[in-house]
């Protein structure tokens, strides 16, 4: 056995030690003993389910709230803790293509692993949560996917906030984002969502939502929201809207520009032909000797004349050497692109009784570039979307989870771009892992 083969063990017996029933296994216990007539069983379990925290709590909070009623209970506002760990570990097995411009296929792999405590406050109808969290990726085979260009590795550091209540969400957070060139960005992100209408197991409402990191992208969106929530079946959330993102884009027309912007370039991006025509090749030192003097005196050694015309010749190349080092490089130029356009969200699920779930999710967005570096770039449009199909098994205090998820990008482009943009771009990640939950 390996040195550290051990640690994964000994962290499973840990976890067993500390094994605590999940909120979905509390809310499927305390719907057997309602299903047996068991209302004061029912009910303890409901509160317990409540008091973990996760996916249903606002339709748990709701049946406690009818039972109370029910029962002609009034509600104790006392506040009481409790405590969650939440972790995750996966493989992302990657593949990266372009279309258009020319083929690109690239395959990696990614690492990533989280790991996030949170103190919850209940009082009431409200739920507080605050919580830190460490999230980290590692990279491999990514020197094969130069195009894609990740990093060997992330960790972001965060904080977060939550606060829940039968009607309202408000999730904010904090991230510091590390990566192995040394460099720190922060990124903030937020969400609010809000029911107006609620009937039995569904719920209509508002949500908005915002993004932001240091170095792109950003975002924020408006929708109307509508789900569906039940213990066994299909459950469902779909989000209509519009849109906005913003990223930094290369100015590629500019750089273009000021490559064929009267001179010869090098291959580094000097312009030579300003100074190249004046130099006279060090080669021919001899032949321009012997065109004013003659060949016996230039071959005289003794006299120095050949010698004045080797200095002339070296003194040149050194200037014209001075001359390329002094001239400045054409720079690529940055700016803030912003789109706007409708958006949909969506996720749907279906439970079984033996704890397998099946989920399907999208996510798309089709935009019009808005405000770009100049009238070309404002021609362009897109279409991105993220779909999914992830398989869940849910035993007990962990889940365990496969699935295939694809990131689809395509541009509309104007005749000047279609050379410097790939039509559209893939990227299709197969993932494995598992998520525990104290």
């Amino acid at each position: 056995m390996r040195p550290l083969a051990f640690i994964p063990i000994l962290l499973l017996a840990l976890a067993s030690l500390l094994h605590a029933d999940t909120q979905q296994e509390l809310y499927m216990r305390a719907m057997q003993a309602e299903e047996a007539e068991n209302i004061p069983e029912a009910l303890a379990y409901f509160e317990r389910a409540a008091a973990v925290g996760g996916e249903y709590t606002e339709e748990i909070r709701e049946i406690i709230k009818q039972y109370y009623d029910a029962l002609g209970i009034t509600k104790d506002n006392t506040g009481s803790f409790s405590f969650r760990f939440l972790s995750d570990v996966g493989f992302y097995g990657l593949h990266y293509a372009e279309f258009g411009r020319g083929r690109v296929s690239e395959n990696g792999g990614d690492l990533f692993a989280s790991a996030s405590a949170f103190v919850d406050y209940s009082v009431g109808d409200w739920i507080h949560s605050l919580g830190v969290a460490f999230v980290s990726e590692w990279f491999f085979a990514n020197d094969k996917m130069p195009v894609l260009d990740t990093n060997d590795w992330t960790l972001a550091p965060g904080l977060e906030y939550s606060l829940v209540s039968n009607s309202l969400l408000l999730d904010v957070g904090l991230d510091f984002n590390v990566n192995d060139e040394g460099s720190l960005k922060l990124s903030g992100y937020g969400w609010l969502e809000y029911d107006f209408y609620r009937l039995d197991k569904q719920r209509i409402g508002a949500a908005a939502m915002g993004y932001y990191r240091d170095d792109g992208p950003a975002s924020a969106a408006l929708y109307v929201a509508w789900h569906r929530t039940e213990p066994f079946g299909f459950s469902w959330s779909v989000y209509l809207g519009a849109k906005y993102e913003a990223d930094y884009m290369v100015d590629i027309l500019d750089f273009v520009e000021q490559s064929n912007t009267d001179c010869v370039r090098d291959m580094w991006g000097n312009c030579v032909d300003q100074y190249v025509g004046s130099v006279i090749p060090f080669e021919n030192y001899w032949a321009n000797c012997v065109a004013v003097h003659g060949d016996s005196v230039c071959a005289d050694t003794k006299n120095g004349i050949l010698q004045t015309y080797i200095d002339d010749a070296m003194a040149k190349q050194q200037e014209a050497w001075e001359n390329m080092q002094n001239t400045p490089e054409v720079e690529f130029s940055t700016y803030w692109s912003r789109w706007v356009g409708p958006t949909l969200r969506a996720k749907l699920t279906y439970m079984f009784r033996n704890r397998i779930s099946i989920e399907a999710k999208f996510n798309l967005f089709g935009g019009t570039l808005v405000d770009g570096a100049s009238e070309e770039y404002e021609k362009m449009g897109k279409f991105s979307g993220t779909w999914g199909l992830m398989f869940q098994w849910n035993p007990s205090w962990f889940t365990l989870y496969l699935g295939v998820e694809q990131l689809y990008l395509n541009y509309w482009l104007p005749d000047t771009l279609k050379d410097y943009f790939p039509g559209s771009s893939l990227l299709t990640s197969g993932k494995a892992g598992v998520k525990v939950e104290f």
